[in-house]
């Protein structure tokens, strides 16, 4: 299964592949220095993240069930375009998986 969260023209495409246990999403920033993925999952820790000949930066996520992520790029919180978005506690916006 494919879910595109955002795909318009020059903006960073971002999306997710479903995994028996697993889901690993795509963030196209290719010209991002580093980029990390927090979620719920895990209480939010940072995780430092690859990116691919393709110029994708990706990371496996284990879980099934819905959470809430977001990618912090060059040191900055970043919040791709997802068809799922909520307000946290701190005044800022999270993605939401749904699977």
């Amino acid at each position: 299964m494919l879910v595109f969260f955002g795909l318009n023209g020059c903006t960073p495409i971002h999306y997710a592949r479903n995994g028996s246990d697993f889901v690993k999403f795509y963030l196209r920033l290719p010209d991002a220095r580093t980029v990390q993925f927090a979620s719920s999952v895990d209480n939010y820790q940072a995780h430092d993240i690859t990116k691919n000949d393709q110029g994708y930066w990706e990371v496996n996520v284990p879980c099934q069930l819905e959470f809430k992520y977001f990618y912090i790029v060059d040191g900055l919180t970043y919040i791709p375009d997802c068809q799922f978005k909520e307000q946290d506690d701190f005044g800022k916006k999270n993605c939401i998986y749904l699977p």
